[in-house]
């Protein structure tokens, strides 16, 4: 497994009644070119060089992303953002990431 020093993190709440299955599509769909780390209940992706782990109960989808810049962090949001609102969109999800 693949370890990432995390400097600076952020966090996303997003509202959805469907939270599951959006981050299990998105598991094996960035899977073809980052690490999945499934621990209980948590879904983490390893990318590049930062990280985001998705946690769901009933809702919302939580995202906590980190990276060691801001810029890798930012690298990491883009990447979980964009991926999970073209997946979404047809319940309009929106990822609106906020700086822990």
């Amino acid at each position: 497994m693949t370890t990432h020093e995390t400097t600076v993190r952020s966090h996303a709440d997003v509202p959805t009644a469907r939270g599951e299955r959006w981050r299990k599509q998105l598991a094996p769909h960035l899977g073809r070119k980052c690490e999945v780390v499934r621990d209980g209940d948590t879904i983490t992706l390893l990318l590049a060089s930062g990280s985001c782990a998705m946690t769901y109960d009933a809702t919302p989808l939580r995202l906590d992303a980190g990276g060691p810049d801001q810029d890798t962090l930012a690298q990491v949001q883009h990447v979980i953002g964009v991926h999970l609102e073209r997946f979404a969109s047809e319940d309009g999800l929106r990822v609106a990431w906020h700086r822990a």
